[in-house]
């Protein structure tokens, strides 16, 4: 079967790193990536994918109703042009990659005349724009994949229920030797300029003000205050938006002002996410409801703690007090306690890392996800052969379950 993974951009971030992993592991189903020339083609192509360029059209998400028209036809002329070339290729099912995707892929079912799925991997907007893609989905769509329940529950039009389906995103196991990471370890330290001996935190992820990295300056800030020997990197880059770029210089002077901006390295963007997780002793996530969280998913693959925020799909990941620690949004202090004492007690932080490791293993490798999203497609495409796998369909459950 061959399968149209459809994405509006060619920038790399989380959602395009879980595509192009769900295409790699595809073992009934044939990926062809279609998105615009840049990055993620590139890196398709490295990964011996086959793909097709096409034009895109970059749109935001208005209240302003002059720009929201001028977004829709972009979109509208992008996404025939999808379509188009859809019927050039022995495409069965479209797989879009994101709701402005999925968008584009559905209103012009009628060109395609393929079956769509939608893969979101974003809270869904609410108001009366979240009203017209539950309309636009309810008529179009054949499945919506959620990445976390807290995606999924954004879904609220009755039409939808029997389309929803929770498939977590996953990682691949691989499991460093103790040489590899000591290996690892010293050469990622050295590149960042921090003492092999001293403790590291990190947090990554795109530098923008919903992922919180302030607290992460704050946490360490206090850490450091207290006489601990610890480094904080900053993983990530801010690009789409001005105000991420503001943020990113407000991180910059909130750690001047702190007076730790030696013990502060802003990493930029990095490939290595799995290194950069080995290399150090604890992964922070900040954000004001994350929809997954696949860094923390990274970090515990490779047995490194995590503290993360209990909201969004993070909870979902993490069991508290034993695969990680969650606290409370914007709650600084509870950051620093759960940190202090990981950092401060290694057998404790190695016994954690085991215990999160073991829960990658047993829910979250990306054989489990591709093996839930081939049973959707099989689903869709031959519903009278199922192989046996049942599929529950219910907001809140789904083929993960």
């Amino acid at each position: 079967m061959n399968v149209a993974f459809y994405n509006h951009t060619s920038d790399v971030s989380g959602a395009e790193i879980s595509l192009l992993l769900t295409a790699r592991h595809m073992t009934k189903a044939k990926p062809i990536l279609f998105a615009p020339e840049g990055e993620l083609l590139q890196r398709a192509r490295e990964y011996g994918l086959e793909t097709v360029s096409i034009p895109s059209y970059r749109a935001r998400l208005t209240k302003n109703p002059l720009l929201l028209l001028v977004h829709m036809i972009g979109m509208l002329w992008a996404g025939y042009l999808f379509a188009s070339q859809i019927r050039k290729h022995q495409v069965e099912l479209i797989h879009a990659n994101s709701l402005r995707a999925g968008i584009m892929a559905a209103l012009f079912g009628w060109i395609h005349r393929r079956p769509v799925v939608w893969h979101v991997r974003d809270n869904p907007p609410k108001g009366g724009i979240g009203k017209c893609i539950e309309w636009l989905a309810g008529i179009s769509v054949r499945a919506i994949i959620g990445i976390s329940q807290s995606v999924i529950h954004g879904f609220r039009h009755p039409q939808l229920a029997d389309k929803l389906h929770l498939v977590h995103n996953g990682v691949p196991l691989r499991e460093m030797s103790d040489e590899e990471k000591k290996t690892c370890r010293q050469s990622v330290r050295e590149q960042l300029n921090t003492p092999l001996g001293s403790q590291v935190m990190v947090i990554i992820g795109q530098i923008t003000p919903w992922k919180r990295q302030e607290d992460a300056i704050l946490g360490a800030h206090r850490l450091i205050k207290n006489g601990q020997d610890v480094y904080l990197w900053v993983v990530g880059e801010a690009k789409f938006r001005e105000e991420n770029e503001r943020y990113w210089e407000y991180l910059h002077k909130l750690a001047g002002k702190l007076q730790i901006s030696e013990r502060v390295r802003f990493a930029g963007f990095r490939k290595d996410v799995l290194e950069i997780c080995s290399a150090a002793d604890l992964l922070l996530l900040c954000s004001d409801h994350e929809p997954f969280g696949r860094v923390l998913i990274e970090a515990m693959s490779q047995s490194t703690p995590v503290i993360a925020t209990n909201a969004g799909g993070v909870p979902e990941i993490i069991v508290n007090g034993e695969s990680g620690f969650l606290y409370e949004i914007g709650n600084v202090d509870e950051l620093y306690k759960y940190a202090s004492g990981l950092l401060s007690y290694p057998n404790l932080r190695d016994g954690m890392g085991k215990l999160a490791h073991k829960r990658v293993k047993e829910h979250f490798t990306i054989e489990k996800t591709v093996e839930k999203i081939e049973a959707i497609y099989d689903h869709i495409v031959t519903p009278q052969s199922r192989g046996g796998i049942v599929l529950e369909q219910n907001v809140g459950k789904g083929v993960s379950q």
